[in-house]
Order: structure tokens, then C-alpha cells, then sequence
């Protein structure tokens, strides 16, 4: 019997579809739902400097990386790197609406996980530590030769793991 569901999600329309659909059927079966992001162990400054919900602590960080650049311009080629503290804080807010959007469909037993590195990898990963029955994860809907082509995250979360997967348009 299937007591565990494992969803990855990176927050896209895909991935919040492979939520809804984890926690219907984690409600379905009376399952426990984890939902686990592998967040980038490195973002660039430039990807966090816009985000207005940046909480204080790490717009400090920010503020601070930037005041010790002294007015040069971040290159595409060595960009500065964001604080730790937006990463999570980006990380923690995918799993905050993923959270939501599964007790939305169903789902009562949840827990999450924030992670760092290779999303497949790190999915697969922790649906092993979670004892993880079945991992769903939104695929692109690239179909299965532009998946191998370009490596995505489902077509590889499908060939490491070892339990089912089910995957999502």
C-alpha cells in the first residue's frame, strides 16, 4: 500500500499541477504528501536584487554585496553571488504556495523539505531518506526525445529513482 508520495517542485505551472495531483492522491489514499525544492546553491545578485518580498534581513545582504562592489558593474561572466539568506528565502516561499496549494487539494499529513543542488538528483534523494512510495514531478511537456535531448529534470528523476514516478502536464 502506498503511504508516502514525494513531489518535487521549482514553483512553475508544471510543477504546481504535479502538487495538486500529489495531494489529491495522497488524500485518496490516506498518504503522507512531502513536498520537496532543490533550490541553485548559487543565484546571481542580479537575480535576487528585484525581488520586492526580499525580507529586510536579506535585503541587507544584499545592500551590503553590492556597497562592496564600489559602483563596478556585475559581468555576465563573473556575476556577484546572492546571499544564502535570499536563496532560502526563495526556496522557502516555493514551498510556502506549494504547501498551500496541496492542503487546497486534500492533503492533511504534509511535510517539506529545502534542499541544494541537482533537482533530480536531490528529489530522488530525498523521496530515499522519506521512504518515498511514488515521486510526481511536472514534466515541460516536451515529449520524451526533446526530454532526452535536453536532459530535463523528469526524464532524469525517472531513471535515477528507485520507486515509481508519475509525471504531470
Amino acid at each position: 500500500m502506498l503511504q508516502n508520495f514525494v513531489v518535487g517542485t521549482d514553483g512553475s505551472a508544471n510543477a504546481m499541477r504535479a502538487v495538486e495531483v500529489g495531494a489529491k492522491l495522497a488524500a485518496a489514499c490516506g498518504a503522507h504528501l512531502t513536498i520537496v525544492h532543490i533550490a541553485p546553491p548559487y543565484l546571481s545578485l542580479a537575480d535576487v536584487e528585484e525581488i520586492p518580498e526580499l525580507p529586510p534581513e536579506a535585503r541587507n545582504e544584499v545592500k551590503k554585496i553590492r556597497d562592496s562592489l564600489g559602483g563596478l558593474e556585475i559581468s555576465a561572466f563573473a556575476p556577484a553571488p546572492a546571499p544564502q539568506s535570499a536563496i532560502e528565502y526563495i526556496g522557502n516561499s516555493v514551498l510556502d504556495r506549494s504547501e498551500k496549494v496541496a492542503r487546497e487539494n486534500g492533503a492533511e499529513e504534509i511535510s517539506r523539505v529545502l534542499a541544494y543542488g541537482d533537482p533530480a538528483e536531490g528529489i530522488v534523494a530525498e523521496a530515499e531518506k522519506a521512504g518515498g512510495d511514488l515521486i510526481i514531478i511536472g514534466t515541460r511537456g516536451m515529449g520524451d526525445l526533446g526530454g532526452l535531448v535536453l536532459g530535463s529534470v523528469s526524464h532524469k528523476v525517472i531513471h535515477l529513482a528507485h520507486c515509481p514516478c508519475l509525471t504531470v502536464k
